[in-house]
This record gives structure tokens, sequence and C-alpha cells, in this order.
């Protein structure tokens, strides 16, 4: 979770549904976190209905949670000592969800992303060969310059986002081959590598660098799409390999309209199966 908080993110965390302070479970969860009820009351139920919701209510109890902490500002505090009890407890009485921060790769996975788009992005279009910075991959000659002939005529919706995730220093997933070279592994197979991924459940925690992919479970293997998310807010964006290249794209939220299948840790949207996968290893070639 974020070390800090910030006045947005403690809005987004408690959303709409507000704490209902007439509640008698609320009460006492907040009580048994350590929370002055009579205190958060005064401060932040400005119309007196014993509800906190509302922006300018909301905006109150940031200030009531900020006056625990000590790190010298009025736009956040840290997510530590009392100040992060305080704001924990808030938001499971809201039935809220504190947000999670980008992954630990994800600076760089944006920056390796964009620069292979802007340098190669017409060479990942279908008919098309980039060069590769995988040193292993398949008539890979010469990282970086070679464009092997193997990719000219496939989808490389998969090569494009590992090729991104090499470049940045992050391991993506692979096969090798019977002479002793790599492949990237296909789109649909990615959400299977639970060494190379942790699995984003809540569409909320969705941040930029995460992997998105998008599989069709009844048109057989090799029948996936991949991309890397760039924007969640204010709008969804990403940027993956497409017929004519790799580029950026603003389009809805891959899992919009989507119900969370926690057997399969993934979103069925439109009857599509949804993954949302955020790196963590650290490239090793």
């Amino acid at each position: 979770m974020p070390p800090s908080i910030d006045r947005n993110t403690f809005a987004r965390s408690i959303g709409s549904n507000g704490i209902n302070l007439n509640d008698a479970g609320v009460k006492q969860k907040l009580e048994a976190a350590g929370v002055d009820i009579a205190a958060l009351k005064a401060k932040g139920d400005i119309d007196n209905d014993g509800w906190i919701k509302g922006s300018a209510e909301i905006a109150k109890a940031f200030e009531h949670t900020d006056g625990f902490d000590r790190n010298g500002s009025s736009h956040s505090f840290n997510n530590a000592g009392k100040a992060g009890q305080v704001f924990a407890a808030l938001v499971s009485a809201s039935g809220g969800v504190i947000p999670q921060g980008e992954g630990k790769f994800a600076g760089k996975i944006l920056e390796a992303a964009a620069d292979r788009a802007s340098k190669q992005g017409v060479n990942y279009g279908y008919d098309n060969a980039p060069t590769s910075p995988l040193k292993n991959l398949s008539g890979n000659r010469n990282p970086g310059v070679s464009q092997p002939s193997w990719l000219k005529n496939n989808w490389k919706c998969n090569q494009f986002v590992g090729d991104s995730l090499t470049q940045a220093g992050v391991k993506a997933p692979t096969w090798q081959m019977t002479d002793g070279s790599v492949h990237y592994a296909s789109a649909e197979k990615w959400p299977s590598f639970t060494n190379l991924f942790d699995r984003i459940t809540d569409p909320k925690q969705m941040r930029p660098g995460d992997i998105v992919v998008r599989d069709y479970p009844g048109s057989g293997d090799a029948t996936a799409h991949i991309e890397i998310v760039t924007s969640v807010d204010p709008e969804f964006k990403s940027i993956g390999a497409h017929r004519d290249a790799a580029y950026e794209a603003q389009t809805p939220s891959w899992v919009e309209g989507g119900t969370y299948n926690p057997a399969k840790r993934n979103f069925s949207v439109g009857g599509n199966e949804v993954y949302i996968l955020r790196p963590k290893a650290a490239l090793q070639q």
C-alpha cells in the first residue's frame, strides 16, 4: 500500500458509501481500532446526521486523520502509526479499499514501452519484424539490431510486451525451443507464470505498468491479446502491438462491466477472460 496518503487517495479509499456512525457495528469496529468517534463526529459530521459522507465531510475526516501525523504536510499523511491506524479503520468501516501503489518496475516498464513504440512501432505490425533486446530469442544474432524473419506475418502483442519488459530489466515468460533458443510465451499463458507476476484481483488496484491479458477461451490456443496499462485515471489507456503497429490507445477499461471469478482470479467480460498482472521479477540474462 502507499507509504503516504494524499487527499484524493483518502477520498477514493472511503468511496461514495461514506461512514455510518449511527450503525452499532461500525461504531464497534472504529472503537476497537482506537478511533475516538466523538472527535471524528465533531470534526467530520458537518450536517450532524451521523454520517461522514460527501466531499466536504470526507475532507474533514482527512484533516482529522492528518492531525495524528507528523510529516509536516497538510496535504498528505504517512500511512503508519496512529494516522495509518485511523485511516485503515475508516476505510474498513466504509467498505472501501486502500489503493496499492504502482509495481516496483512500473516506471522502467512504461519508459521502455514508450521507447519501443516510438522507435520500432511499425515493425511490430503483423507484416513486419522488430528488433529485440532478448539475447536468446530465436534468430536474434545481434540483439537490438537483428530483425528475426520468423516474426514476420505473425501477431506480436506478446513480443512487444516481452521486449518492453526485457528492455526494462524485468523477466518476461519464455519457452525454450529444441535448439536452445527461446520465444516469449503466448499471451494466454502469461497468467500461469505466478513466479513472475502478482495477480491484481481488484480493478481499483490496477496501476500504470501493470499487464492486462484478454483471453478468448472458446477460440483455441494462441487467441489472446496482451498490453501494458499506461493510464487508469482519468481515463484508461494501454500500449500494445496491433495489426498495423505498436502504439498507445484510449479504450474502456478491459475489466469494465466484468464479473470477478474467485476460482480463476480473473474477470469474465463479455464471454472473455481478463487478467491483471503485476511484474515482480528482475531479468537475469
